[in-house]
């Protein structure tokens, strides 16, 4: 069973579940989270996300944390999961405990990945409490010590990595797709809300005349300018056939003349899940420097500026970007020739890794897990990390770039 790579299974996780089913499973997610980590700040975390029917986070965090107890039933095929998502201080010290009792179960560099994690989540934890900023300091030191310990430990991936992988199936339901592409439009009236569709969405419309076969869900975009984001999920909260999962929030770390680190968000993408369990993801874009982009905490995907003209999509009318060409040769390269197996950090020209700490950690988690298992996609990673100056390249060596300055006068000082 391979989470990322089945449509009914998504399906399952996204749809509500019933009082029963959530506190049962909760109860035994508590239960066997506390036999193994004796932390019951971690089994609570479990036992939270079953409850709040949060199914999905639920199971993958259970699956993190059945990767490293039992190595060989790697039954969900997560390996880049951010197992510090939506965790507080307590739980990640937690979590700290957890990896380094289970170390033995992991390779150095999937070990100093999971450590970046939670470095990463700690720092951005501090910017979040310290609204006046705070200088660089130990953590952040150790932060990027520990990513170049990672870099150096990097596995070189066999030479039939990458090509065995069995190609998922066409299991994208259509029907389940129209059916919330509709209610998407009558949530969102085009005359009151211009929403247009992008990405895989866009490519299908564009070079199939309907959805990808292969798809996992719905992806549109909005102009952040031209929209209160605040008015956008009150009103989808309005709708029954919605559930709004989450509102998140591109984060760049800026550093001010006088050394401090500060937090700088936006909201970058409204999560929906529909009624009948396909995933719609609303992305706000945003003008700046002569580019339109998008995002997430972790990417930032760059497009030259486009007019929109209307489309029709299996029968719904929708807003899409003019210049299609153009639009798709940025997002994809060479659009035209069809790919299933697709990954959003090594397939997209326009990508550029965001500036914070958390993005470096999973960018590096990434290329730590394609260093043993993909030669041609860690290459592409690489090629990447390069161009985006995450990393930079001495000597045969991979180093992380320190995207700040460091004064060791200000070590511990917020």
């Amino acid at each position: 069973m391979q989470f990322n790579k089945s449509y009914q299974l998504l399906r399952y996780l996204n749809r509500r579940h019933s009082f029963l089913s959530r506190h049962l499973l909760g109860g035994i997610a508590w239960l066997g989270i506390l036999m193994f980590t004796q932390s019951f700040s971690l089994a609570r975390l479990m036992r939270r996300e079953f409850v709040a029917d949060d199914f999905r986070l639920a199971f993958r965090r259970a699956a993190w944390f059945a990767r490293h107890i039992f190595p060989k039933l790697d039954f969900f095929e997560d390996p880049f999961f951010d197992f510090t998502m939506e965790t507080d201080a307590h739980q990640r010290r937690a979590l700290e405990k957890f990896i380094k009792k289970y170390r033995r179960a992991l390779s150095e560099s999937m070990y100093l990945t999971d450590m970046l994690y939670i470095r990463a989540a700690n720092i951005h934890g501090e910017l979040e409490n310290y609204q006046a900023g705070i200088y660089p300091h130990d953590d952040v030191v150790a932060f990027y010590d520990n990513a170049d310990r990672a870099l150096g430990a990097l596995g070189t991936p066999p030479p039939s990595a990458g090509g065995k992988e069995k190609p998922r199936e066409d299991d994208f339901s259509k029907r389940d797709a129209v059916r919330a592409l509709q209610d998407l439009a009558e949530a969102l009236p085009l005359a009151v809300w211009p929403w247009y569709v992008i990405s895989g969405t866009f490519l299908g419309l564009h070079r199939e005349g309907g959805f990808l076969a292969h798809d996992y869900d719905i992806d549109v975009g909005i102009h952040g300018e031209s929209i209160s984001v605040d008015e956008l999920v009150k009103t989808l909260a309005n709708r029954l056939e919605f559930a709004t999962k989450k509102v998140d929030l591109h984060v760049e770390i800026t550093q001010d003349d006088h050394g401090k680190l500060h937090l700088i968000k936006v909201p970058a993408l409204v999560k929906l899940v529909h009624e009948n369990g396909l995933n719609l993801d609303v992305f706000i874009h945003y003008t700046e420097n002569a580019s339109c982009w998008h995002g997430s905490i972790i990417h930032r995907w760059e497009n030259s500026p486009f007019t929109l003209v209307r489309r029709e999509l299996e029968g719904v009318p929708v807003n899409a970007p003019e210049d299609a060409d153009r639009y798709l040769t940025e997002n994809y390269g060479d659009w035209k020739t069809p790919v299933k197996e697709f990954d959003c950090t090594t397939g997209t020209p326009n990508l550029v890794v965001s500036r914070n700490f958390l993005s470096v950690a999973l960018f590096l988690k990434r290329l730590a897990v394609f260093s043993a298992t993909d030669a041609k996609q860690a290459e592409k990673l690489k090629r990447t990390l390069l161009a985006s100056d995450v990393v930079q390249e001495e000597s045969d060596r991979l180093f992380v770039v320190r995207g700040f300055e460091l004064d060791a006068s200000s070590h511990g000082a917020h």
